[in-house]
């Protein structure tokens, strides 16, 4: 019979394996401790680089607003304090420059720019052109913003912004008496023809109605019950109240048709009056009427007390007693 067969296995091996590293232990506990310190050493300085890197910019990122819409007054403390000879300098002076513009300060705005040049002349804003359709316009973003302002200079000094709209010329006028005094609407019959023609027909229904609407200081209306309803016309059966384009604007004083949401019959008589200048109303209504009597009426009405169900609408409507047409 073969001899019988047995199993074993040989670990003279990885014993000699483990008396390598009990030999060498110290060793390998020093090597890796030497490794880990070396990674939080190199992570301590990449992270302070980093926090050097972006102290500048914190104050910026830190106002009440982000850059681009801060207020330029924000913008310039910031320019005075941490970010002065840092990279962040010259993103605030751009950025406070631009808000100078937007808010109508050209001049300044001028001065920041020239400024920006002379104190930061390779900077990519003064260097870098912007491309341009033909090629040979390419220019610089702060020449671009600077040309830019100068042509709006240039426009403004031939085309000065009104300040207040034409006298009325051709004397014709309504006059609404009520128990505090007479308010007398002037009519720009030469400028709104329609306007006035169709005011004419509707004054009249003014008589024994109220001025039951008001904003305090912004505007009042003309023509309400006694409620606040406003008065319905059947003068008019389509285009009313008509749309004229002209040269006048919503200033103080500027009487318009109140401009419905819809315009079909019956159409509302009632009129605004602007108590405070509103040139975002240009092209909503045209003015066609000025109150050149009666305005501080108006105005002393608008702040009296309103009803709490529905603000806009006087607690004591001032009625009108009579209409004088001209």
């Amino acid at each position: 019979m073969p001899p019988e067969r047995t199993s074993s296995f040989d670990l003279s091996g990885l014993e000699d394996a483990f008396d390598w590293l009990k030999a060498r232990k110290n060793a390998l506990v020093g090597t890796l401790l030497v490794a880990a310190l070396g990674f939080a050493v190199v992570s301590f300085v990449r992270r302070q680089a980093q926090e050097s890197a972006l102290e500048p910019w914190r104050p910026l990122f830190a106002a009440t607003a982000p850059p681009w819409n801060a207020p330029a007054a924000e913008l310039e403390a910031v320019s005075r304090g941490k970010v002065r000879d840092s990279d962040a300098e010259a993103y605030v002076a751009w950025w406070h420059a631009l808000r100078l513009f937007e808010n109508g300060n050209r001049a300044e705005a001028l001065a920041e720019l020239e400024t920006f040049r002379s104190r930061f002349p390779t900077h990519p804003l003064c260097t870098a052109k912007l491309a341009a359709s033909p090629p040979d316009e390419a220019e610089t973003a702060i020449d671009r913003v600077v040309g830019s302002i100068r042509r709006l200079e240039a426009w403004n000094a031939s085309h000065p912004t009104p300040t207040v709209n034409p006298p009325p010329v051709d004397g014709k006028s309504v006059t609404f008496t009520t128990s505090r005094g007479p308010i007398v609407v002037a009519l720009h019959s030469a400028h709104s023809p329609k306007s006035c023609d169709a005011f004419l027909k509707v004054a009249a229904s003014f008589g024994d109605h109220f001025i039951a609407k008001a904003s305090p200081d912004r505007w009042v209306e003309i023509g309400h019950t006694e409620a606040g309803a406003p008065i319905e016309t059947s003068a008019f059966t389509e285009g009313f109240p008509p749309f004229e384009s002209n040269a006048l604007s919503h200033f103080e004083g500027a009487v318009a048709f109140r401009q419905p949401p819809f315009s079909k019959p019956p159409f509302n008589a009632d009129l605004r009056v602007l108590l405070k200048t509103d040139l975002n109303e240009d092209g909503r209504s045209t003015v066609f009427g000025q109150v050149v009597e009666g305005l501080e009426i108006l105005r002393e009405l608008s702040r009296e007390e309103r009803l709490s169900e529905s603000p806009q609408r006087l607690a004591a409507p001032l009625k009108i007693t009579e209409v004088k047409l001209p």
